[in-house]
């Protein structure tokens, strides 16, 4: 093939060419169409959500084992971070703002 030179080169070249699908590919696009039921896509659905779910009690887990490591404890004052906190330091530190 030559080398096209201009856009109408290219526009006449591209105008002649005919695509043309092999004999039988509808019959073989609707079959698989066809094959395609609804449980396949329910035990997919099943998976992707079962992996979420896997991640989403291992993030909760790597989230326990940081709280506890970081403040000793797994009370609600250590998930807040005010394990150390006297009661007037919030008060103070928010009057710095």
């Amino acid at each position: 093939m030559s080398k096209l030179k201009n856009t109408d080169e290219l526009s006449g070249f591209l105008s002649g060419y005919n695509p043309a699908f092999t004999d039988g590919f509808a019959n073989r696009v609707m079959d698989k169409i066809e094959n395609n039921n609804v449980k396949n896509k329910d035990i997919e659905f099943y998976n992707i959500f079962r992996w979420v779910a896997l991640s989403g009690v291992a993030a909760i887990i790597i989230l326990l084992f940081s709280v506890y490591f970081t403040e000793g404890s797994f009370t609600a004052d250590a998930f807040y971070g005010l394990v150390n906190y006297t009661p007037d330091e919030p008060i103070i530190a928010s009057l710095n703002y």
